[in-house]
Formats: C-alpha cells, sequence, structure tokens
C-alpha cells in the first residue's frame, strides 16, 4: 500500500506536470501559494477538505461553488479529481509535495539554520551563500534560534548536517577524554 507521502507525489506530479503542459503552470504556482494560505488560515477549509465523513459528490459541489472561476480550470479539475477519489483530505500534504517538487524544478534547497543566537544580517547573508557556492543550487534559508548549542551553529540542508556548535565540540571533547 502507497503511503500518504507517496499519494501526495503522485498527486502534486501530475497536477504540475498536467500544468507545464496547458501553459498555467505559473498561475498553478501562485494557486498553490493560495491553498497554502488558506490551510494555514482557515480551519474551517482544512476541517472541511479533511472530513472523511462529507461525502465527495457534496465535497464537489461545495469546491465547485467556492472556487469555479476563481482558479485555472486544470486546479478545478485537480480539485474535483481529489474530491471524486476521496483524496482531498489529502489537499495538504499535496501542497506540500508540490513545494517541493516545484524548489527541485527550480534548483532549490532549503537550508534549517539553528544557532546559539540570532544572526544578523550580514551573517546570514554570508551563510547563505556559502551554502549556495557548496551547493551549487539557490538556498532558501529558515533560521531558528537554541541557546542550548551554547556557540555557534547547525545547518541542515537535505540529507547533510553541518554542525559547527560549541555544545558539540564540548560533547566530543568530553568523549574524547572518557576513552583515555
Amino acid at each position: 500500500m502507497a503511503s500518504k507521502s507517496d499519494i501526495a507525489y503522485r498527486y502534486a506530479g501530475a497536477w504540475l506536470e498536467a500544468a507545464a503542459e496547458t501553459d498555467t503552470l505559473d498561475a498553478v504556482r501562485g494557486e498553490i501559494t493560495a491553498f497554502e494560505q488558506l490551510c494555514r488560515d482557515s480551519q474551517p477549509f482544512v476541517d472541511f477538505i479533511t472530513d472523511k465523513v462529507i461525502p465527495a459528490d457534496v465535497k464537489q459541489r461545495m469546491l465547485g461553488e467556492i472556487f469555479e472561476g476563481k482558479v485555472q480550470d486544470i486546479t478545478l479539475n485537480f480539485l474535483y479529481l481529489l474530491a471524486s477519489r476521496r483524496r482531498a483530505r489529502n489537499l495538504p500534504e499535496i501542497l506540500d509535495a508540490c513545494r517541493t517538487i516545484l524548489d527541485e524544478w527550480d534548483g532549490i534547497v532549503n537550508a534549517d539554520v539553528v544557532s546559539a543566537v540570532a544572526l544578523t544580517d550580514g551573517q546570514e547573508d554570508d551563510l547563505k551563500n556559502r551554502l549556495e557556492a557548496q551547493t551549487g543550487q539557490r538556498v532558501r534559508m529558515r533560521t531558528t534560534v537554541n541557546e542550548d548549542l551554547i556557540g555557534g551553529f547547525v545547518v541542515r540542508v537535505g540529507d547533510q548536517v553541518f554542525d559547527s556548535s560549541l555544545a558539540t565540540q564540548l560533547q566530543r571533547v568530553r568523549q574524547a577524554l572518557v576513552r583515555k
């Protein structure tokens, strides 16, 4: 049985490929962003779209009433398809998969940076430039602060982790001393 992630990627890929084939990809990108915002801002919409009890034909009718004339036909047909196949509840995961696929197409990687103190704009720019040089791709950085690191930072880009935190360095020293 396919996982939720597999299902989301399959549907996201099909939607984006169809949009590319019909020259509506730029408009669909905007609609994906709008749907992501809608899912963040409207819990009633998320409750409706993910409700397993609401019949598919009711979801289709409601989606048509809400979005007809406001989104590309390819997007409306995609929403109808999700409702008819009882996959509308997977829309939030499908939107995440769309973002990942679009980032891949655009050559963008996400970098999560955790630092002991907030980075200055200059430090963020410098780190971003270094990461872009290292990865050969454009980098979208998300930064957070974790004072437990004591000093330095940890960067995660995809499966790679670069840990230059003082906490990790102290842990390595401690382990080396224990081994002796």
